[in-house]
């Protein structure tokens, strides 16, 4: 095989009876000849091929094909040209092929007019022209017409025409045949490579070769057979159950749908063509069959042998099965005792009952030439291997039938949970599915294919939701979106997902899903904005199954329609198509359309006290914040709230609870016996040596804190100062730690020294290993501006020097040794205080790591926050970990203690002039920050 087949279709548009040409462009035909007067009957087609006529003024730089302009086709001496856009396809194909080898094509004469004196009349038919190598090809003429064999034959029995090659020795001829010629036509001129008779049977292997299948599937030896009586696939009876009924019989005269099948041209396959003696056949009017045992007598409609007649679907299935017949079996070919059938002189109905497949060219009868009835069992095998809808071994013959299916190999549309096939309707019933032009013409990104619902209304398209569901009961066929079925999936699980054990499944009907346009008409006027909406297969209407809804008020159109902006709107908005949600009294419409729109047919459902344009406000502003991933809607409600440890305010009410997490832990290693990876210990040296010290910072903050009124009870004030910062052990779990985070955590919230950050706007981070940052971090307010953190960061950062008689230092709540959670704690309470617009400093993903407690306090949990915006040096890294927490957050926090929404943030640059400082200048500011809490540790001890 030189190349992929392309099966092509042109498209004649209905508006101004405009033609598309391989190129897109479209021009409009001359369609009345006689008002060109006496050029009239130079433009005539002598050979009835189906072309037209144009006027080339304007366009001669006009595209036929993607290399072949108006200029180059037309005739040099005439304004007018005649052109057929499968010839066109043709020689584009064709230069596409050479191009590969870096050659390429010539036309050396298109269309001419009779006064031009062409070499050959079809010339004058505008489907014909003389093509030529250009110079230094390394593609011979030979292999030239092998290529325009290849890719034209089968485009043009797209128009049920045949082809015409004349090789000369230096140049081709290539012609669509006209109607009034019969059967391919091959022909040799003095200097060509071979004569006329050799030609021809040359050419007509290379058809053979043309037919052949592009690749094969496997079907080992040991693949699955059939036995006599045996059907594939197994229990399945009849073959309309596997592959749906005939909607009426294709006959000759009902021309469009005989059309749309294809006759099979190659010698590959043996045809019975029993009928081909018979007085007639199609009909006695007709009077005549077509002998087409050794070929094909010709493309056109008339001239259509019955046996070859087929679906495009059949005809797939069947170039693979005649390739893995020969492969397999030398010498023997497969041998199709019918395919299409239809009246003749010896069964005036046809031979097949009423309904039969066979009469949409669907079926097919299957032996080999050899009649060797022991190998059909493997004929049957093969059947199979290709995915033939439905296999029967009926004794002495397979019999197959193929699904509808829209071109020759199959479109599988997948959805979540079936995969269909794209079909096309039978052309009576086509006008009940088209869609107008302004459908579609701006919905490019998204199909609108149509499938088959016939004997499928129960397959399962997705979770508890079927192919009956949605089609309009009135039609077979039907339009459907993947991205709707997932929407409906996604309500479906939403509404759901918390149930607890035991609880009520819901389930959501769609009460209205895909409508054909002679149907909507019943449902809807021009000015509703569900108008065309349903006919796209866009569009469902759903709502409760009553007798479900116990509770009105909370399951009700409102709650559906924002199930629907949180679930669907990302979904939709993935495709580049936007949402349409209308409240309707007992149900909720959703929709994909190129906006989102959001409308309340009554106003009745929406909740009291809220405007229909509350809600609009409100549904705009949830889809934005649900494309961003910031809807807080955890994966597991009950495990979420299980774990929760929502950050609170200073308050002398507060109490310290241990989160589940934690108590969890502990229960692990009470009955498990479970080690941390870490040995808590507090009778270490460093515990025993550090006391004194600690006591002293206790006295030292204890003695500041009983300058101020208590709001709480002073003993317990005191016990949570002395477990916070009397206590010493190492690890940064286990219940050392544990106790230390419950006292720090009570003291931090019932003393009475603030953070003076409730101001709107001032609140401030940075990472406090970072100097640098600090200045612009700091020039409204933040953690060290605090009085609490004056209070207690000396001590937490307090030295000694184990050796006195040595100047080394060590810190008495190291992390090594003595790990303290205050100042995670401090930065937790101040996110907590903090309202208005919150910022952020950082260098890196690192840094923002390390406040990882109070950017989930301000995003997740604080509701007086409006805005974060984080400023970073690497702001792509530091957005990565921002966006993967807010992922985590989403999902597994507790709505009961969350805002609604992620807090709307940004990840900036950092401001200009904030640049790194010399180590000298850290070194600086880290002594003179020593000695600042040095002085005020002095005074306070000294005066106070």
């Amino acid at each position: 095989m030189l190349l992929p087949k392309v099966w092509a279709a042109f498209v004649l548009l209905e508006t101004a009876h405009a033609v598309e040409f391989p190129s897109g462009e479209t021009l409009e035909p001359i369609t009345d000849l006689s008002s060109l007067g006496a050029l009239a009957n130079q433009l005539q087609d002598p050979k009835n091929t189906g072309s037209q006529v144009y006027d080339s003024q304007g366009f001669e730089e006009t595209r036929l094909s993607l290399n072949f302009f108006v200029e180059d086709f037309k005739s040099p001496t005439s304004r007018y040209f005649r052109a057929h856009p499968a010839f066109m396809q043709c020689l584009q194909k064709t230069y596409n092929v050479l191009r590969r080898d870096d050659d390429t094509l010539e036309i050396a004469e298109g269309y001419r007019t009779a006064t031009d004196s062409p070499s050959d009349v079809y010339l004058q038919s505008g489907a014909a022209a003389v093509i030529i190598l250009g110079d230094d090809a390394t593609t011979t003429i030979q292999e030239l017409a092998a290529i325009v064999i290849e890719i034209c034959v089968p485009i043009f029995q797209e128009v049920q025409g045949d082809i015409g090659l004349v090789l000369h020795g230096d140049k081709l001829l290539v012609q669509l045949q006209g109607a009034d010629e019969t059967g391919p036509h091959f022909r040799a001129e003095s200097g060509a490579a071979m004569d006329t008779a050799t030609f021809e049977t040359w050419a007509w292997g290379q058809i053979d070769e043309t037919y052949e299948p592009i690749s094969i599937p496997e079907c080992p030896a040991d693949a699955e057979t059939l036995a006599s009586g045996e059907t594939y696939p197994a229990g399945v009876s009849a073959p309309e159950d596997a592959v749906g009924v005939i909607d009426y019989p294709v006959t000759r005269d009902k021309v469009e749908d005989f059309k749309r099948l294809v006759q099979y041209p190659a010698n590959n396959i043996v045809f019975e063509n029993e009928e081909r003696s018979g007085a007639w056949c199609g009909s006695a009017a007709r009077g005549r069959c077509v002998d087409c045992s050794t070929k094909i007598l010709g493309s056109t409609l008339d001239d259509r042998c019955a046996d070859r007649v087929m679906t495009k679907g059949m005809l797939f299935v069947l170039e693979k099965v005649q390739r893995m017949v020969q492969d397999e079996f030398a010498g023997v070919k497969l041998k199709v005792l019918e395919a299409w059938d239809e009246p003749h002189e010896g069964a005036t109905s046809g031979d097949h009952t009423a309904g039969s497949l066979h009469y949409e060219g669907r079926a097919a009868t299957l032996t080999l030439s050899d009649g060797d009835a022991s190998k059909l069992p493997r004929l049957a095998a093969f059947c199979i291997c290709v995915e033939a809808g439905f296999v029967e071994h009926k004794g002495d013959h397979i019999f197959i039938a193929e699904r509808k299916q829209e071109g020759f190999s199959p479109t599988f549309i997948d959805f979540p949970e079936a995969t269909l096939i794209e079909v096309t309707p039978p052309a009576e019933l086509e006008g009940n599915y088209t869609l107008e032009p302004e459908q579609y013409s701006n919905n490019d990104t998204m199909p609108m294919p149509l499938f088959d619902s016939d004997h499928r209304e129960h397959v399962e398209v997705g979770g508890n939701v079927t192919i009956g569901d949605f089609k309009d009961p009135a039609a077979r066929y039907f339009r459907l979106s993947p991205e709707l079925v997932e929407c409906y999936e996604a309500l479906e699980l939403r509404e759901n997902k918390w149930n607890k054990l035991g609880e009520m499944h819901r389930h959501i009907a769609v009460l209205e899903g895909y409508l054909t346009p002679e149907n909507q008409d019943d449902y809807f006027n021009m000015s509703d904005p569900r108008y065309d909406r349903h006919t796209l297969g866009w569009a469902m209407r759903v709502g409760y199954y009553g007798d479900q809804v116990d509770d009105p008020e909370k399951f009700s159109p409102v709650r559906l329609a924002r199930f629907a902006v949180i679930k669907c709107g990302p979904l939709f908005s993935g495709v580049k198509k936007g949402i349409g949600v209308g409240l309707y009294k007992n149900s909720t419409f959703v929709d994909i359309r190129e906006d989102a729109e959001f409308w309340v047919a009554e106003p009745d459902v929406l909740p009291v006290n809220v405007t229909v344009r509350d809600w609009e406000d409100e549904m705009a502003m949830l889809l934005e914040y649900a494309i961003e991933g910031r809807i807080i809607e955890p994966d597991s409600l009950e495990r979420a709230c299980l774990f929760s440890d929502p950050p609170a305010r200073q308050s002398a009410e507060f109490q310290h609870k241990h989160s589940e997490a934690v108590k969890r832990r502990r229960r692990r290693r009470q009955t498990e016996g479970a080690e941390d990876q870490c040995i808590p210990r507090s009778d270490t040296e460093f515990c025993n040596e550090t006391t004194p010290h600690r006591e002293t910072e206790i006295a030292h903050i204890w003695g500041e804190v009983k300058r101020k009124h208590l709001f709480r009870p002073e003993a317990d004030v005191k016990a949570a100062l002395d477990g916070c910062f009397g206590a010493c052990g190492t690890c940064l779990e286990g219940p050392i730690w544990e106790e230390k985070t419950e006292q720090c955590n009570n003291f931090l919230h019932w003393v009475n020294f603030q953070f003076l950050n409730e101001e709107p706007d001032v609140t401030n981070f940075w990472a406090r290993d970072n100097q640098d940052l600090k200045p612009q971090a700091c020039r409204d307010h933040c953690i060290v501006k605090a009085p609490l953190f004056s209070l207690v960061a000396p001590s937490i950062e307090e030295l000694y020097r184990p050796d006195p008689t040595k100047s080394v230092k060590e810190q008495i709540y190291s992390m090594a040794n003595n790990p303290s959670p205050v100042m995670e704690i401090l930065h937790i309470i101040y996110a907590a205080h903090a309202s208005g617009r919150v910022e952020f400093y950082v260098e890196d993903a690192a840094e923002m790591q390390s406040l990882r407690a109070p950017l989930k306090v301000v995003l997740v949990f604080n509701k007086n926050i409006t805005e974060v915006i984080i400023n970073a040096e690497d702001v792509e890294a530091v957005e990565g970990v921002v966006q993967n927490l807010v992922f985590e957050w989403t999902k597994a926090s507790c709505p009961d203690d969350t805002r609604d929404y992620i807090t709307p943030f940004s990840v900036v640059e950092m401001p200009a002039g904030i640049s790194k400082r010399s180590p000298e200048f850290e070194i600086r500011e880290q002594l003179l920050e020593r000695h600042r809490n040095w002085e005020q540790d002095w005074i306070g001890s000294s005066f106070g």
